[in-house]
């Protein structure tokens, strides 16, 4: 296996499962509701829909940057979750999420190993630190993720 699929894999078992730290965001979050989705706490000026969203937009910049497309972040860096009204809202926004780690998986199974050492962009650094850090940035999510699913179910305050 090609370090590229390898990277690519553990893009999708960090969403779905089977990755090294037995977490998923799909197990976080299939019994989270829309109301505690959007609750805000005081660990957080992100909500767990915002973080969700947040993930969504940077899967989707690193598809783009794989395939050498320059991509403006912008201030709100893919925080700027849209207005969560439904139950049938939240769940379209975790199946986006969903959506966006394949599209990130299929990109990065598209990338040369031979282009892995180089720059992903002009002026970036490595395909493969970039890659590899998505999937660190990742599972950095997941545990706020857990973090505010605890505090949402639990703090007597909220």
């Amino acid at each position: 296996m090609i370090v590229a699929d390898l990277i690519a894999q553990h893009v999708i078992e960090v969403h779905e499962g089977n990755n090294w730290t037995e977490v998923s965001l799909a197990a976080t979050l299939h019994d989270v509701t829309l109301a505690e989705a959007t609750t805000h706490t005081a660990a957080s000026p992100n909500t767990i829909a915002a973080i969700l969203h947040h993930l969504t937009f940077w899967n989707r910049v690193m598809v783009r940057r794989s395939q050498g497309i320059a991509t403006d972040v912008g201030e709100a860096n893919g925080f700027d979750v849209p207005t969560i009204h439904t139950e049938a809202d939240w769940h379209a926004l975790q199946a986006d999420n969903r959506a966006s780690a394949y599209e990130l998986a299929a990109a990065i199974r598209a990338v040369r190993e031979d282009h892995l050492s180089e720059p992903i962009m002009p002026g970036y650094s490595s395909a493969y630190k970039n890659l590899q850090g998505s999937v660190e940035h990742i599972h950095y999510h997941l545990g706020q993720v857990v973090i505010l699913k605890n505090l949402v179910r639990h703090s007597p305050t909220l």
